[in-house]
């Protein structure tokens, strides 16, 4: 969808975030799915790859966010979010539908081009509140799926794409661990 913007997310988006999932987790009740179901699952797979598009979806030749692990980070204990995806299944499953004006199924079978049409649809607040209530619950899933692929919680994909320097091994060029470092006592400090 957008590569670039989600590189440059602090933390208090990420906490930001979490916190508006956490909260619709507990108003949302139950929708008759487990975040595990094959389905939802599918669903967030899809979602992912059309927030940060990539080969599993067919519409980038580059890693995208599923390539980089974004759906298994959705799923981390950490962010205590999962609750929310079963709704989140049923509500861009329904919209699939309604904004493409067809029977749709939104899943990686689905042309780019189509889920990119849904996803705006659910992801932007509408004017004067809009008809999308539950547009903060996509963007937390976004930025979620953002820190997972720019972030490197699983993979150095995103940082990669944009050309970020690889890991430093922490030495200068030409030392080691067994090359000491000149000007340095035997505890570290300078002389």
């Amino acid at each position: 969808m957008l590569r670039a913007g989600g590189g440059v997310l602090g933390a208090s988006a990420l906490a930001t975030a979490v916190g508006w999932l956490r909260e619709a987790s507990d108003a949302l009740g139950q929708t008759g799915l487990s975040p595990d179901d094959p389905a939802v699952r599918a669903t967030l797979t899809a979602y992912a790859d059309t927030i940060v598009p990539g080969p599993a979806g067919g519409a980038d030749g580059a890693p995208g966010a599923v390539e980089a692990g974004a759906v298994d980070e959705l799923y981390a204990p950490f962010y205590g979010t999962a609750g929310t995806y079963p709704f989140l299944h049923n509500d861009i499953q329904l919209a699939a539908a309604r904004v493409l004006g067809r029977p749709a199924r939104f899943d990686l079978h689905l042309p780019y081009a189509d889920r990119e049409r849904v996803v705006l649809d659910r992801i932007v607040a509408g004017p004067n509140g809009g008809q999308n209530t539950a547009y903060l619950i996509y963007q937390g899933v976004a930025i979620i799926v953002y820190i997972a692929y720019y972030g490197t919680a699983r993979s150095e994909l995103g940082p990669q794409y944009i050309q970020f320097p690889p890991r430093s091994d922490g030495y200068f060029p030409h030392h080691s661990y067994r090359v000491r470092f000149r000007g340095m006592t035997k505890r570290g400090n300078p002389r």
